[in-house]
């Protein structure tokens, strides 16, 4: 039995299912055993909108860890950080988890190896995410994750993130769809081809859009993440 841990570090219990749902939708054998966690809700903030919001959950979530749940660094073969940024708690996890063979990773950084290998000059990737705050954050976490020498944007792959400017826990209303479409038509005016959906929040609504642009690529964070996360654990069988 494989045993990984989905977490959402906001204290949104909502959001926890809706994960779920995306994983279950996958199908996966039963030889794989998903749990799932939600932050503390005393002091993990409902939504994560920032970089504040990110380090207060992080700090939150390891806080809970060490005092309630020691066991949750002990019992798993991988976990996944289900908030898309450049979220903290991966390297916090990452330093205190040492078993040999543990797989950590964050949904932002298993769309960009996504990304990586299907990007191109012709067929630009893009994210797409909630709050303005989000763009400069995640258009810096672009650059270091392709680890840039020059420290500039990588325009050859990718194009500037864009932000909806809609609440995480908004997004998946109805009111606000036709707003989602605007920003989807500005990427594809931009030779976007590959759309990461730059919040978990999005992940509900990627088979509707799928259906409604089939020559785009929507890249749903959480089941590539959950993907990505299994063939590395499996690789690390070998």
């Amino acid at each position: 039995m494989v045993a990984i841990l989905v977490l959402n570090p906001n204290s949104t219990d909502a959001m926890t299912r809706s994960l779920q749902s995306e994983v279950e939708s996958l199908n996966l054998p039963s030889s794989y055993q998903i749990d799932y966690y939600t932050g503390p809700v005393a002091k993990s903030p409902p939504s994560i909108n920032n970089q504040e919001d990110a380090d207060c959950s992080t700090k939150a979530c390891i806080e809970d860890f060490d005092n309630r749940c020691p066991h949750i660094y002990k019992v798993y073969d991988g976990y996944l950080i289900a908030c898309y940024s450049d979220h903290p708690l991966v390297n916090e996890l990452q330093t205190k988890i040492t078993r040999s063979g543990v797989v950590v990773m964050g949904i932002f950084q298993a769309s960009m190896l996504y990304a990586m290998n299907f990007a191109s000059q012709n067929n630009k990737a893009a994210i797409l995410t909630s709050g303005h705050d989000w763009e400069p954050l995640l258009d810096r976490a672009i650059t270091k994750f392709c680890a840039n020498d020059r420290g500039s944007f990588p325009a050859t792959k990718f194009i500037p993130t864009l932000a909806a400017g809609i609440p995480v826990l908004d997004l998946h209303k109805p009111e606000n769809y036709p707003h989602l479409k605007d920003c989807i038509q500005q990427l594809v005016e931009n030779d976007v081809g590959i759309i990461l959906l730059g919040c978990a929040g999005l992940s509900s609504l990627s088979k509707r859009m799928k259906s409604e642009y089939p020559h785009l690529k929507f890249v749903d964070s959480v089941k590539v993440g959950a993907r990505l996360l299994i063939s590395y654990i499996e690789v690390g069988d070998i």
